[in-house]
């Protein structure tokens, strides 16, 4: 309460006044300690203050990133607030708008101030305090008054409607968020058909001491707070909303299309229509072609959030209590009723660190799929930003980033390179390369990989690696990022250089949560979740709390009793808590209600991943040296066969015994093309075998995020399929440098010509074989043995060294395999009957068209089934992705 004859000053925010006299240092920014909270990515944690000094009020700029804007001019020093003014902070015209009233006019209504948040001196770290309870020898702080509403603004809360599948959560209001009292206007709220179980509140985080994020841009720009359209004010044509600054309403995100919606009064009232936006456009989390809107009705394109409120669509305010991650009573059990996770209970405010702990065994990474969404939970409810993550995914996972354990980039590429492949699969097809370009720029600023950007992967270090790994994932601006076991293998230095990282993602006003075994930078979280085996909480809040929860602070020595009696754990863990609320239910999810992810065309996909490869392909010197030396090592091989009539017949000898006459030369031909055949074979499966299983962690990634097995399929047989035949080209050539060329072919009267056909389709053939099998293979390790097994099997299964023919079962076997129809087509492009009289009578080897053609029929057929054997294989649920 301000003092008799103090100075003071009223600040309006969101159509909220708050009064503070000269005794108190008001500060401004996203950080929970703050005076006055704003909620905005444009705003820095502690963005500006606001003191008396001397005889006036005076404005500061706090060191913050994007700038505090006085009469739509950025402040290169402190200025005194002598008169009414108007202050923006993070961007002279969309950033949240502040109105400083300093003195008389005496404000509307007036009501006791919150006393400034004690700050940690400079280097201290604040002691840790249970968000349910007083810190050692105080009191608890009472709640304080809530103040009134000053007219017309978005709501501070807005629930779906009845009949949205949207849950929300109702959480009391935090000390740095106001509400609206009771004798405000409202709105009526709609009727609800039974009492919702409270949750747990908002933990009122005491931080840790923070990153220099000076240098950091911005997380993501959001538009101005004032009401957008109503239905009786809109234009005959509607308001058109997109990304760029031609729409009406202008959507500052990347993953917004140009032209992604448009809102139209119809005679239903306001109405809004996706105009094929590549990311769809979300009404209470459903997503909506078409649709009239009612009511507190929630709109998501792209990552923002507008809320239907008397006829106008605004931005939507969350209040301090849904901010961040709750994960409320969430339990999962597997078949056999084996419980992983019993009733966690976690809260991760905005710009929090948060690190999930524990022995192995202990669900640690079960629960950070649930939070992610990939996995639902038997019971309780996993809620982001207010809403069932779980029962509205679809709106919610362009919000969330998983980076997985291991690097998921290509290492033969610089990080540039990899980013811009990236971006083109994730962000809509409608940016340009130079939309995209800034996207990536901004990222890797953020990140400090600047320098490195035209790096290659493999020459970074395990610090940076993971950092570009990180990148990744930024590139569609998740407010939520989550990472599993991101220090693992990497020495102590690194280990701190990347909890630093995840320190300074979360000062940007993320929600970070990292899995891990490392306890060396515990200090730098938040929070810290412990559990036990049988995901069962042994402790969850500041690291510096855990000594007198767990009585002692030696990490070796609390692991072992967790992981000895998780149950007396547990139990210990719940003594110490304040009595939490059985979680409710959770939504009901329609089967495939999570929706397909955000995803250019397939035909994009195909176009990017082809370029992709190709560039991997001449990126890695040692394998493309290899793919050149092959096809000219084969070839020689081929003249090493004895004789110089090649695929012709030689001249007439008479048999010494029988007397008959023969032509000679003919197992020359023979000879040459096993050769051939087993070298094409060969060539196609060592393009692919290693391909699939040595980029499955990426695959597997990108697949999540909207990639296409189908045409990350097609993109790798198209690139392999065009090596194999430039290095069919260079076998066919250098053999007939050595060897005589065959005469007309079976269908083609070119007989060379067709004899390359027939080694070029082998060749392509078993590049699908090697994929298959690389999609087998569990790792690396596996693929040698594999081919060579493979090579063995097609030699026998030709017919050309071994008889096939005639012997029942080895010859429906040999059907199966690439070499068997390559062999009967080249056989019968030479005419192998007539010129080798000693060959076995085989009918797939007759000089006719028609016999050709089968051959060649039926290799195609049974490439086209290994490819879908091998699409088949990459759609396989995985529990990595």
């Amino acid at each position: 309460m301000s003092s008799p004859g103090a100075q003071t000053i009223t600040v309006r925010h969101d159509g909220t006044d708050r009064v503070f006299d000269s005794n108190q240092k008001i500060t401004m920014g996203r950080a929970p300690e703050v005076t006055l909270f704003v909620d905005s990515p444009l705003v820095s944690r502690v963005h500006a203050t606001l003191a008396w000094q001397g005889s006036g009020w005076v404005l500061s700029d706090n060191g913050s990133t994007n700038g505090v804007f006085v009469d739509a001019r950025r402040l290169s020093q402190p200025v005194a607030i002598d008169r009414p003014t108007q202050v923006r902070l993070g961007d002279a015209i969309s950033g949240p708008l502040l109105h400083l009233l300093p003195s008389a006019p005496q404000p509307r209504q007036q009501r006791p101030m919150t006393p400034p948040v004690a700050q940690p001196q400079q280097g201290q770290r604040p002691s840790y305090q249970h968000p349910n309870r007083p810190a050692p020898g105080q009191q608890q702080r009472p709640q304080q008054p809530v103040p009134s509403q000053s007219g017309a603004q978005p709501m501070a809360q807005s629930p779906a409607p009845p009949q949205s599948s949207s849950q929300a959560l109702p959480k009391p209001p935090t000390p740095q968020q106001p509400v609206a009292s009771q004798s405000s206007p409202q709105l009526p709220l709609p009727q609800q058909s039974g009492p919702q179980p409270p949750v747990p509140q908002q933990p009122n985080f005491n931080m840790t001491t923070r990153a220099d994020t000076s240098a950091l841009p911005p997380l993501r720009a959001r538009p101005s707070t004032s009401p957008i359209a109503r239905a009786d004010r809109l234009p005959p044509g509607g308001l058109a909303i997109g990304r760029t600054t031609d729409n009406q309403i202008v959507v500052n995100d990347p993953l917004a299309s140009r032209k992604h919606a448009r809102l139209v009064a119809a005679s239903e009232g306001l109405t809004i229509e996706d105009l094929g936006s590549a990311n769809g456009t979300f009404v209470n989390g459903t997503r909506q072609q078409r649709t009239v809107l009612r009511e507190r009705d929630i709109v998501t394109i792209g990552n923002i959030d507008f809320v239907v409120q008397q006829g106008t669509l605004v931005h939507r305010q969350k209040p301090v209590a849904e901010q961040g991650l709750s994960v409320h009573g969430v339990g999962f059990t597997v078949e056999g009723n084996k419980q992983l996770l019993v009733d966690v209970n976690m809260q991760a405010g905005r710009g929090t660190l948060t690190a999930l702990i524990g022995p192995s065994g202990a669900g640690k990474s079960t629960l950070s799929k649930l939070i992610a969404g990939s996995t639902q939970p038997s019971g309780g409810v996993v809620a982001f930003e207010g809403r069932n993550l779980h029962a509205e995914y679809e709106a919610l996972r362009s919000r969330i980033g998983m980076v997985p354990q291991d690097d998921v980039l290509h290492r033969q590429l610089t990080v540039r390179q990899a980013l811009g492949y990236a971006a083109e699969l994730r962000l809509p097809p409608d940016n340009s390369k130079a939309d995209r370009q800034k996207v990536i720029d901004g990222v890797l600023k953020e990140l400090s990989l600047t320098e490195h950007a035209d790096t290659r992967v493999d020459r970074l270090s395990g610090g940076q690696r993971k950092r570009a790994s990180v990148a990744l994932e930024l590139l569609t601006g998740p407010s939520l990022l989550i990472l599993d076991e991101p220090t693992s293998g990497l020495d102590p230095a690194l280990d701190r250089q990347v909890m630093v990282m995840l320190r300074e993602l979360a000062d940007a006003g993320r929600v970070v949560i990292v899995v891990t075994h490392s306890v060396a930078c515990l200090d730098m979280c938040d929070q810290v979740l412990l559990l036990a085996p049988g995901g069962k909480t042994a402790f969850c809040g500041h690291p510096a709390g855990v000594g007198g929860a767990m009585g002692t602070s030696d990490w070796a020595e609390i692991f072992a009793n967790v992981a000895s009696n998780p149950d007396q754990a547990f139990a210990a863990y719940r003594s110490r808590q304040a009595f939490i609320p059985p979680a409710p239910a959770p939504a009901p999810v329609k089967p495939g209600s999570a929706g397909r992810p955000p995803r250019a065309s397939g035909i994009k996909q195909f176009s990017t991943l082809m370029r992709r490869q190709i560039r991997l392909i001449f990126a890695d010197r040692g394998y493309l040296a290899f793919l050149l030396v092959l096809p000219f090592i084969l070839g020689a091989l081929s003249l090493v066969v004895p004789g110089k009539n090649g695929f012709t017949a030689g001249g007439l000898v008479q048999d010494p015994v029988s007397g008959a006459i023969t032509p000679s030369g003919g197992a020359e031909a023979q000879q040459l093309l096993v050769v051939l055949i087993l070298g094409a074979c060969f060539m196609g499966a060592t393009l692919t075998v290693r391909d699939l299983v040595g980029e499955r962690t990426i695959f597997y990634r990108e697949r999540a995020v909207g990639l296409l097995p189908s045409a990350y399929l097609l993109a790798k047989i198209a690139v392999f399929s065009i090596t194999a035949f430039l290095q069919a080209a260079v076998l066919i050539v250098i053999t007939f440098i050595g060897k005589k060329p065959p005469g007309a072919g079976s269908l083609i009267p070119s007989g060379s010509v067709e004899l390359y056909v027939d080694i070029a389709l082998t060749a392509v053939c078993c590049v699908v074989f090697g994929l298959l099998l690389s999609s087998l293979a569990k790792s690396n390790e596996q693929v040698m043995p594999m081919l060579v097994v493979m090579i063995m099997v097609q030699l026998v299964m030709a017919g050309g060294l071994i008889p096939v023919t005639g012997r029942p079962g080895l010859e429906q076997v040999s059907w199966l395999f690439p070499s068997r129809w390559g062999y009967a087509a080249g056989a019968s492009t030479v005419n192998i009957r007539e010129i080798f009289l000693n060959s076995q009578p085989d009918g797939l080897w007759d000089h006719t068209s028609g016999t050709w053609i089968l051959d060649i029929v039926l290799l195609l057929v049974i490439t086209a089934i290994l490819a879908v054997f091998t699409w088949s294989r990459l759609r396989l649920k995985k529990s990595a992705a």
